[in-house]
């Protein structure tokens, strides 16, 4: 009888490190990416930040409002799931081609791997 519990604990265990490592890569739909990899968007607060590798700095999009130039960079990596639509509140975004395109309705922004717009 001692050991069901002496085999059950390493496969708790297991599955335990397995739930943490497929949570650790979870994003909760807040981030993606362009199928390069080229360019992603993150929400950070109220906003949702994009980004391109060819840019210095970043663009913010609220649901209400223009964009504005931040400083800081979304974080991305292969892992992080492509963007084919998405939608949170007044904002939303596509994939057209291999740029993100999203816009809360009265401002729009189109991310690629070169750079970034706005559209007014």
């Amino acid at each position: 009888m001692r050991r069901l519990p002496v085999l059950l604990l390493p496969v708790l265990a297991v599955a335990l490190g397995a739930a943490l490592i497929a949570h650790a890569g979870s994003d909760g739909g807040t981030a993606f990416r362009s199928p390069d990899a080229g360019a992603a968007c993150r929400v950070v607060g109220p906003a949702l930040v994009c980004s391109s590798l060819g840019s210095r700095g970043s663009v913010a999009l609220r649901g209400a409002g223009g964009a504005r130039i931040v400083s800081g960079l979304p974080w991305w990596d292969a892992s992080t799931r492509v963007v084919h639509r998405w939608h949170r509140g007044a904002l939303s975004c596509r994939l057209a081609g291999s740029a993100i395109v999203c816009s809360n309705g009265r401002t729009a922004i189109r991310v690629t791997a070169d750079g970034f717009t706005v559209h007014v």
